[in-house]
């Protein structure tokens, strides 16, 4: 009879939006209890694994837990689990940031408990086997993966071991059952039994380990399944049970405990992946896929969530800004921290709820890179530039403005704004969703960025001015071609080609910016390169992303009109407002008291308002609004005979809040 080894743990992660009143609910429910049983019962043995936000939050809050921590930790009762600080996905950063975060957290073990950790955990098992130097060169004995990640041939119940460039590091498998045991009404007995019949089973015929009799299982689940197994009483009936009905034959031990006096490893590679119930998310958006054989990685989700790959973008940019710094020491460290709180892992992964990283992690994770550039740009004299190269590793340059206000990045699809993040610790502005027809009922065919142009003939018009998807999508889906580019004079000249309406006249838009430090210029030239005339609307859009996340359909955004010499405002509107000769508009963010104006050569028209978005539910694929956009859109109208062309120009200017000053002494 093999001796099984049962480890059991629970991983307490809090992001940097985690409310104050969440966190005491899980303490309440959740960490009190199963500490006080810990301590009332020296045989009962667990793993906890903590973020560095966590520990933060039961040091200013309960003190007292912390105390019981190292009590039990004195007792080798418990085992505290290492990671990084902001709970990372470690494969998307650079080397130095892996390590950064992994000893930040370890010296805050260290200070809290008095131990360091020699094993850690990694947010929803985001694997690859480059980190295993990493690892261990950061003191990390092992690892504990999901089970979903190793292979069958693999699953002997014992330590397996991994090996990259001559470093090597133990990997513990770990199963998230409780939740079916739950469902499923298990008794405690009976699914020790089952763990006990599932060994025999797969090491029946495993000579290569037949002279070790020890086996180990480690059992791993989180606040929501603990609280059940904590309500039900099955938490203590499981420690009961262990420690007396099964006495020979299983034993609760804690992992670097069998680690260290294992006499066998499995030797093994594990490929790149996330764990099942996540990697089901990343091939369809907001779909999961039950069945694929298909080997899924992080790179999976960017690839299908492409505002979570725009964040990843922003990361790396803000990464080689602070690595290529040479200025002020002390100020490049705040910058490096700030980096760190912006690569929080729930900002870029989704949860096994399929509820994904929402446009307020994303915002948040904006801001803690705007904060960190800011330090970079204090760290050293400042210089503003316009560069090109390829800033999204898609195989094309695109355009980076580090200004003084604001830092923009203008993609060649579209010629549009992608990416537009002002100086003032707000977030992208350019951080929109697009409609999906499973859950909005229509299907938007283009990335909503900012400066995005529409050609439409009266009918499509009318359509848009709904809020419908319409016309062919010329412009918006054009991949413009460089004409020019100057960086010397802040200029980026592109150009853009299509066929427009039914009869496929060819048209042309050569548009250009011209960047200053608190906007920009940009001048169009529609030209009707076809043998007849057409008439139309041309129309530049701009979608400014949410940044009040009071509720998921809250519109912070204002705007200010002058038509035809008379001010006008449409103040945090509900649905589409239209008006005719405009000459000024002001879009404000009320909750950030930024502004953007719009200050056109000729009067034009507007159409503005929110634009809301739906995704599944918690546990359910009904949908639910689960974020906005503010649309506010100029246009004309267009009369061109052949060979024609028609110009029209827009200052766009950002207005932030000016630093207060102290009162003066009286």
């Amino acid at each position: 009879m093999k001796t099984l080894n049962i480890c059991f743990s629970l991983t307490v992660n809090s992001t940097v939006l985690s409310e104050f009143s969440a966190q005491d609910k899980l303490y309440e429910k959740v960490l009190k209890n199963i500490i006080s049983y810990l301590y009332k019962n020296p045989s009962s043995k667990m793993g906890f694994s903590f973020s560095g936000l966590q520990l933060e939050w039961l040091e200013n809050k309960h003190p007292e837990f912390l105390t019981l921590l190292r009590q039990l930790l004195a007792r080798k009762q418990i085992e505290l689990l290492g990671g990084g600080y902001y709970n990372p996905v470690f494969p998307l950063l650079f080397p130095i940031d892996r390590t950064g975060q992994i000893e930040l957290l370890t010296s805050e073990l260290r200070r809290l408990t008095g131990k360091r950790p020699r094993g850690m955990s990694v947010l929803s098992s985001v694997w690859d086997n480059c980190l295993v130097p990493c690892f261990q060169n950061c003191g990390m004995e092992w690892v504990e993966l999901d089970s979903s990640l190793i292979s069958h041939q693999n699953e002997r119940y014992l330590p397996i071991i991994v090996s990259e460039n001559g470093k090597s590091v133990k990997i513990l498998p770990s199963y998230r059952n409780l939740e079916q045991v739950i469902e499923k009404n298990i008794s405690p007995e009976a699914y020790i039994n089952s763990l006990l019949k599932q060994i025999e089973k797969s090491t029946k015929d495993d000579f290569h380990c037949a002279y070790t009799d020890d086996r180990i299982i480690s059992v791993n689940t989180e606040p929501e399944t603990m609280e059940k197994l904590l309500r039900s009483g099955w938490i203590f009936e499981f420690f009961e049970a262990a420690k007396g009905d099964f006495p020979k034959n299983v034993n609760l031990c804690l992992p670097t405990e069998f680690i260290r006096k294992s006499k066998e490893f499995v030797r093994s590679y594990i490929p790149s992946g996330v764990r099942a119930d996540i990697a089901k998310w990343a091939l369809k958006p907001y779909e999961p896929e039950e069945k694929n054989n298909t080997p899924l990685t992080i790179h999976n989700f960017l690839q299908t969530y492409q505002r979570c790959g725009a964040l990843y973008n922003r990361i790396l940019y803000i990464s080689m800004l602070i690595g290529n710094s040479h200025g002020d020491k002390a100020r490049k460290n705040s910058a490096r921290a700030s980096l760190w709180k912006a690569q929080e892992g729930e900002a870029l992964i989704c949860s096994p709820d399929g509820i994904f990283a929402n446009n307020a992690m994303r915002q948040d994770a904006y801001r803690n890179l705007t904060e960190a550039e800011k330090y970079i740009r204090e760290a050293s004299p400042f210089k503003e530039s316009v560069t090109s190269y390829d800033y999204n590793l898609d195989g094309r340059e695109e355009y980076v403005c580090s200004m003084e206000k604001y830092t923009a990045c203008i993609t060649p699809r579209g010629g549009e704004i992608n990416e537009l993040d002002i100086i003032h610790n707000t977030g992208n502005y350019a951080d929109n969703l697009s409609r999906i027809e499973k859950f909005d009922g229509v299907t938007d065919f283009y990335e909503r960025g900012l400066f995005v142009e529409h050609l439409f003939d009266k009918d499509e018009f009318a359509e848009y001015k709904k809020g419908l998807p319409t016309g062919c999508g010329i412009f918006t889906r054009v991949l413009f071609e460089q004409t020019e580019f100057s960086s010397s004079r802040k200029e980026i000249k592109l150009k853009g080609q299509g066929n427009y309406s039914n009869l496929d006249l060819p048209v042309s838009l050569r548009k250009k910016y011209l960047m200053n430090s608190s906007g920009f210029t940009v001048q169009y030239i529609l030209k009707n390169e076809g043998p007849i005339a057409f008439k139309g609307a041309f129309v530049v859009e701009s979608n400014f992303a949410q940044t009040d996340f009071t509720t998921a359909q809250t519109n912070s955004y204002r705007v200010d009109l002058v038509s035809s010499g008379e001010s006008i405002t449409f103040d945090r509107i509900s649905n589409q407002q239209s008006q005719k000769a405009i000459s000024y508009m002001r879009v404000t963010d009320s909750s950030n008291d930024i502004s953007f104006v719009y200050e056109p050569n000729e009067e034009s028209g507007i159409t503005c308002g929110p634009m809301y978005f739906r995704r599944p539910q918690v546990n359910s694929y009904l949908s639910q609004i689960s974020g906005t956009t503010f649309v506010a859109s100029l246009f004309w109208n267009v009369d061109l005979a052949a060979g024609m062309e028609m110009e029209k120009t827009i200052n766009f200017t950002i207005i932030t809040p000016k630093k207060s000053r102290g009162k003066k002494k009286q």
